[in-house]
C-alpha cells in the first residue's frame, strides 16, 4: 500500500515534465512504475514495522501472547523469535537494494532520458554519453556543481568520419553556449595527417546546457553498495568530491539494518501501551511511526550533504536514534 501511494506520487511529479521531447504520459507511468522497486526499498523499514505490528497484535488481541508467557515463554524468547524473522527481511531487503531495484531505476532513468532529449543520450558503463548535431560528447561524471570532468568530443565530417578529436579535464559553463574547458586538447585529422593543439585553458561552443544534462547525471540512488563504494574510489583518486556517494553507500548499507530495527521497535509497542489497541488505531501509529522515520532519514541525508558532515554519520544517524528509542523502550517493558 504504501510503495502504491508513493509511486502515485511519484507519477504526479512527472506529469510536469511531459512534454519534453517526447516524454509523454504514458511513459511518466512507465517510469513511476520502474522507480517502484527502489520505493520498495525505501520504505522497506516502514513496512516492516507497521508489518510486525499487525502480526504480533493479532496475537495479541487473541490472548495468544499472554498463554505463551504463561506457558513459561519469557520475552527474551519471543524477542528471539521475532528477530529472526527479521533477519530474513534483512536479506529480502538487501537483495532487492543490491540488485532488482539498481536494475530498474537505471532502466528508468534511461528511458526517460532518452525520451526527453529526443534520443541524443544515453548513460553506458564507460560514461554518459550525449549528442549534438555532429559532435558525440562523453563526460565521465557530472559534479553537484554542474562541472563536467574528464570530457572528451568527437566531432564527425559530413561524411560520418571522425574528423576533431577535443579533450579535457574538466569543462565549466559560462553563458549561453560557452564553455571553458581546462587542460584542452585537439587533435584534428585530414588527408595531411593529425594536427595537433594544446592549451591550458580554451573557449568551447556547444548547443549542450547544464540544464539538460540535470537528468542523465549519475544519481546515488541508481547504484549498488557495491557500485556506489567502486564510483567512491574512483572520484578519490581524481580528486572529486565524494560525499554524495559516501553517503549513498553508508545508506545502502545501514537499510536492511535498519529493517531489523524497526522490527525490534514494533515487540515494546505490543507488549506495553497498545497491547489492549485495536488494529486500527495500531495500523495508525505505526504508520506515523514508519513514515517518520522514513521522512526523518530523508531530510537528514539532505542536511549532511548541505552542511558537509561526515557521511557515515549523516546516513546512519536516524536508525541510530530508533535503535536507541527501540531498547529504551524494551527496558520498560521489561
Amino acid at each position: 500500500m504504501l510503495v502504491a501511494l508513493f509511486t502515485f506520487f511519484t507519477f504526479a511529479g512527472e506529469l510536469s515534465k511531459t512534454g519534453r521531447g517526447t516524454y509523454d504520459s504514458i511513459q511518466a507511468m512507465q517510469f513511476a512504475l520502474a522507480t517502484a522497486p527502489g520505493m520498495l526499498y525505501q520504505l522497506f523499514p516502514a513496512s516492516a514495522l507497521i508489518g510486525t505490528m499487525m502480526g504480533l497484535g493479532i496475537l495479541a488481541n487473541s490472548s495468544e501472547l499472554v498463554a505463551m508467557r504463561a506457558a513459561g515463554y519469557s520475552l527474551v524468547s519471543l524477542l528471539r523469535s521475532v528477530m529472526y524473522f527479521g533477519l530474513f527481511l534483512m536479506l529480502c531487503v538487501f537483495m532487492i537494494g543490491e540488485y532488482l531495484a539498481p536494475i530498474s531505476q537505471e532502466y528508468a532513468e534511461t528511458k526517460r532520458t532518452i525520451a526527453m532529449s529526443g534520443k541524443n543520450a544515453l548513460q553506458t558503463d564507460s560514461g554518459l554519453w550525449i549528442r549534438d548535431g555532429l559532435k558525440f560528447v562523453r563526460i565521465d561524471n557530472i559534479d553537484k556543481s554542474g562541472k563536467w570532468s574528464n570530457v572528451r568530443v568527437f566531432e564527425l565530417n559530413n561524411n560520418q568520419k571522425i574528423e576533431t578529436i577535443i579533450t579535457a579535464d574538466r569543462a565549466s559553463h559560462v553563458t549561453g553556449d560557452k564553455w571553458i574547458l581546462d587542460n584542452f586538447e585537439q587533435r584534428r585529422l585530414d588527408d595531411e595527417g593529425v594536427h595537433f593543439e594544446d592549451k591550458d585553458r580554451s573557449v568551447w561552443a556547444t548547443a549542450l546546457s547544464p540544464e539538460i544534462l540535470d537528468v542523465v547525471s549519475i544519481k546515488p540512488e541508481m547504484m549498488s553498495a557495491a557500485d556506489a563504494l567502486d564510483y567512491v574510489s574512483y572520484l578519490n583518486d581524481n580528486g572529486i568530491d565524494a560525499r554524495k556517494y559516501s553517503q549513498a553507500f553508508w545508506s545502502k548499507v545501514v537499510t536492511p539494518i535498519a529493517t531489523a530495527v524497526m522490527v525490534l521497535l514494533a515487540i515494546p509497542f505490543i507488549f506495553g501501551p497498545m497491547r489492549t489497541q485495536s488494529a486500527g488505531h495500531r495500523i495508525l501509529v505505526g504508520t506515523l511511526t514508519g513514515i517518520g522515520f522514513y521522512l526523518f532519514a530523508q531530510v537528514f541525508s539532505y542536511v549532511g550533504l548541505v552542511f558537509e558532515l561526515n557521511p557515515f554519520l549523516a546516513a546512519t544517524f536516524p536508525t541510530f536514534i530508533f535503535l536507541a528509542i527501540a531498547l529504551l523502550l524494551m527496558r520498560r517493558v521489561q
